[in-house]
């Protein structure tokens, strides 16, 4: 699977086997979201969004399913704050 989506760095680490949970992208990073596609081939690529989580999610999963080779990423469209907020969203302290 080349699904990528972004994690805080303090959630549980999932089962090896254990479907990603689309809830964890409306976890407080934002309301709207982008799906971005790489084809991998000649910088070909294509950005869908703005999107609900759970619409992000699905078409990314649906993209994935169907195209396993290329990569498709799962993208907060706008995360409030300062950029020191937003830093410790995903550092330890």
């Amino acid at each position: 699977m080349a699904l990528i989506y972004p994690v805080r760095l303090d959630s549980p680490e999932p089962d090896d086997d254990a479907a990603p949970d689309f809830a964890e992208l409306a976890a407080d990073l934002s309301d709207h979201w982008l799906v971005e596609i790489d084809l991998g081939e000649d910088g070909d690529d294509a950005c869908f969004g703005p999107l609900t989580p759970r619409a992000a999610w699905d078409l990314a999963l649906g993209v994935d399913e169907r195209q396993p080779d290329w990569t498709v990423s799962v993208l907060p469209l706008h995360v409030p704050g300062t950029p020191d907020e937003l830093v410790a969203l995903f550092t330890e302290d």
